[in-house]
């Protein structure tokens, strides 16, 4: 399979890891590392990228924490030293593409963090979902089945900005003029 992109070689790989993870504000998954620097090139594939991220990981440029259900990444100082050193070496349409991606990826994190959504089981057809975005609204309801609370949390978890301007609207509509 031909490949089109910058970064081929294995320190590459490296270098790229490394100036994407100065972009991270705190800990993150490896999945997060993958989705941001697979964004950035295609000249390097997922298995070329896990090697290079372990070996990373044996020479301490990257440090593993361990989290509630997944490790979770940071760069070293060493790692920061070295990507410094060798920023030069990617092309500058590769680390500008790293820092839109890591950004994007950060933004998405927060996202995710401040939407949450859960379902309580009260008896065997009363269900009770809160859907909530921290500082900004919750909202619980009564559900009949299982299959309906899960269909709310998954449409609220991917949509809870329009669901918040929609519900907003609904409630400052002036119904006395209609």
């Amino acid at each position: 399979m031909i490949r089109y992109g910058f970064i081929r070689t294995k320190d590459e790989i490296k270098f790229l890891l490394l100036t994407c993870m100065t972009y991270l504000p705190f800990p993150v998954s490896y999945d997060a590392i993958v989705d941001i620097c697979t964004w950035c090139d295609d000249g390097f594939g997922y298995f070329e990228l896990t090697e290079a991220f372990s070996e990373l990981l044996e020479s301490d440029h990257v440090d593993r924490l361990t989290g509630d259900s997944d490790d979770l990444f940071s760069i070293t100082e060493k790692g920061r030293e070295t990507a410094q050193v060798f920023a030069t070496r990617l092309p500058y349409t590769v680390r500008e593409s790293a820092e839109l991606s890591a950004l994007r990826v950060i933004r998405k994190i927060r996202r995710d963090a401040q939407v949450t959504a859960h379902t309580e089981k009260r008896d065997e057809k009363d269900y009770v979902v809160t859907l909530e975005m921290k500082d900004v609204f919750s909202i619980q309801m009564n559900v009949v089945s299982e299959s309906q609370a899960s269909l709310l949390e998954q449409n609220f978890k991917k949509h809870a900005e329009n669901i918040y301007q929609d519900l907003l609207s609904t409630l400052t509509r002036n119904y006395d003029e209609e």
